[in-house]
């Protein structure tokens, strides 16, 4: 079950990171569409919280998951 989990965070990291360009960021953009973020500045935050937040996650997971008992 956890590598199902470990999985899921793997595919949400790289819908994160990888529309994010130094030029465009798709990902903010649509945040920021979505209505859900007053100005930009929250939305930008929020983005980066969230994949910091899933890159730990998936980090502990994997530590977790290779850890024989």
């Amino acid at each position: 079950m956890l590598h199902v989990i470990a999985i899921l965070i793997a595919f949400g990291l790289i819908i994160l990171i990888a529309p994010q360009t130094p030029t465009e960021n798709i990902v903010l953009r649509k945040l920021l569409e979505s209505g859900l973020f007053t100005n930009y500045s929250k939305a930008k935050d929020f983005l980066l919280w969230s994949t910091w937040i899933l890159i730990f996650l998936f980090l502990v997971l994997l530590i977790f998951l290779n850890i024989k008992l």
